[in-house]
């Protein structure tokens, strides 16, 4: 074998055998194609009709446009026929026709340069170049008609799959002597900044949109593709882009099916484009909350923004049956203090030991970390860490996040109990931690088990802690659903460990007889006193081996 000394790209005659593959035959791809065809000739508007026929039903689609002025052009693959100008703006192809391969089609058109019209039959096994296709004369005087044998399934998407090609079309679409409704594509849009021959409409709202949502439209024909968007911390409503492509050649459609773009530079562009618009919106408002990184970013694209807008929200304890913190009121203006984040135990003791004083000197705030870079962020005070130190026997412990008590530390009172935080001061320049101590009244360590049987309960033995304190403690601090098959509600679940925990901080704190008399009054409380009828009183006496009941009169 001899081997050529260059090559060049060229397209196989076995493609045309193929053609029917190009497209995936729907309905949708055929009206598209066809709705696009007629615009680019120049159309006023497109007439859709559906004629019932000796030989089945056959859907009509007319425009009124320039006509096809040569036949042969009409079933040449990669040969649009187009003229130059139309050809360098829209990358037409010369396969859009063949959206229709494998269907039965009467063609009519109109040629400028015979001065006449003609019409050819392209039957269902007519579209692989097998057989010539007859040319005959025509009557129709102005643009092209495509008459399309119609199938049950295409009659019955016909209404749906109309509305959908001629939404954002620029040229009106008729059917049953109606015209079908359009819209702008950017309609809604806050701000349009106009491109290349592209329409960026940013949105603000609160519509997060999928990776598979249309988001270009190329004369009616819209397609999914990736674009810039923004968030702002703790706002609901995004912003979003929209692009509508007027006249940019650059910005091209894949072929043959034009359902997704070109990744090229010119994409690449009209992203960055779409970016610097979306910032340039977040300008027109009097104050935002874009993280640093973003702020960032328009810095760099040119766009000047001010920092964000000084707000945190007022810090609260989690609690360990949710993974979601609870936010507190927004706090702008107070001296504030950035909380790290620690486990629910330790922030729900803390919370006890700080109650309503401003010990650390300012508000106590959630941290945000998507602020961290702004200048007012950086200079905020900031809580380090924070852990508990219990004396008892004269030995000290400490319990943290990363720092656990012996294994046989028991549960019961402690001779003191102090919270220890290290909070690093604010403003610009550094300086040393400080250490702040805070006397409290009881810890639950968790001790990493999550459950009352395993962990440790602790108070101050000189101060004055009621039980149900100490097991809303227990509760805020352990109690944690579980959704495990088997498992009862979360009300059902909720209840039996707060009685539990009841139970077990009347045992710690009020000694086993004086427990098990709470526990029996709860019992009787829950199960028996609804019972008593209005105006009686009962009179109960019991063992462990009998009851006797009294039901009198109340006195």
């Amino acid at each position: 074998m001899t081997f050529p000394t260059t090559i060049r790209p060229a397209v196989g005659q076995t493609l045309i055998t193929r053609v029917s593959r190009l497209f995936n035959g729907t309905l949708g791809d055929v009206l598209s194609e066809l709705f696009q065809n007629a615009r680019r000739a120049g159309a006023k508007g497109i007439h859709v009709a559906v004629y019932n026929l000796p030989a089945g039903p056959a859907l009509s689609v007319y425009d009124d446009g320039r006509g096809i002025d040569d036949p042969e052009k009409l079933l040449t693959l990669g040969d649009s026929g187009w003229k130059r100008e139309i050809a360098e703006r829209e990358d037409p192809a010369g396969m859009g026709v063949f959206s229709l391969a494998g269907q039965d089609v009467e063609v009519r058109s109109w040629s400028r340069s015979a001065g006449r019209g003609w019409a050819v039959h392209i039957p269902d096994d007519g579209w692989e170049g097998a057989m010539p296709l007859a040319i005959k004369p025509s009557a129709i005087v102005r643009g092209t008609e495509f008459q399309i044998k119609l199938s049950p399934a295409w009659e019955q998407q016909l209404p749906s799959a109309l509305r959908q090609a001629a939404q954002y079309l620029p040229i009106p679409v008729h059917f049953e002597g109606a015209e079908l409704p359009r819209q702008d594509f950017l309609a809604g849009a806050s701000r349009i900044d106009e491109w290349e021959g592209c329409r960026i409409g940013v949105f603000h709202d609160g519509i997060t949109e999928a990776s598979h949502t249309h988001r270009i439209n190329f004369h009616g024909v819209t397609v999914p593709c990736q674009l810039p968007s923004l968030s702002e911390v703790g706002n609901p409503h995004n912003w979003r882009v929209r692009v509508d492509i007027v006249d940019a050649p650059a910005l091209q459609l894949v072929l043959p099916a034009r359902k997704e773009m070109v990744e090229n530079e010119a994409l690449s562009r009209l992203r960055q484009a779409a970016e610097t618009a979306l910032y340039r919106a977040v300008a027109l408002k009097a104050a935002h909350r874009l993280p640093y990184k973003a702020w960032a970013r328009a810095r760099d694209l040119g766009v000047v923004l001010p920092e964000a807008e000084i707000m945190l929200n007022a810090w609260t304890p989690n609690i360990a049956d949710t993974s979601n913190r609870y936010q507190g009121e927004a706090v702008r203006s107070a001296p504030m203090i950035l909380m790290t984040e620690h486990e629910p135990d330790i922030e729900q003791a803390l919370a006890r030991a700080l109650g309503k004083r401003s010990a650390l000197g300012g508000r106590l705030v959630h941290e945000e970390r998507d602020f961290e870079g702004y200048h007012w962020y950086d200079t905020l005070a900031r809580v380090l860490t924070c852990s508990f130190v219990m004396k008892r026997d004269g030995n000290l412990y400490r319990y943290a996040d990363d720092a656990a008590l012996p294994e046989d530390f028991a549960s019961g009172p402690v001779e003191a109990l102090t919270a220890e935080i290290i909070l690093r001061p604010g403003g610009s320049a550094p300086s040393e931690p400080a250490v702040h101590c805070l006397a409290a009244d009881m810890l639950v360590c968790d001790n990493a088990a999550w459950s009352l049987d395993e962990a440790t309960i602790l108070f101050d033995g000189g101060a004055d802690v009621q039980p149900s304190d100490l097991a809303d403690l227990m509760h805020a601090s352990l109690f944690c659903y579980s959704d495990d098959h088997g498992s009862d509600s979360w009300d059902t679940q909720s209840f039996d460990f707060e009685r539990e925990a009841r139970n077990l901080a009347n045992q710690l704190l009020l000694g086993e007889d004086e427990a098990l008399e709470a526990q029996l009054r709860n019992a009787v409380f829950e199960h028996v006193q609804w019972l008593i009828p209005a105006g009686r009183s009962l009179t109960l006496s019991a063992d462990g081996k009998s009851i006797s009941l009294a039901l009198a009169k109340a006195a």
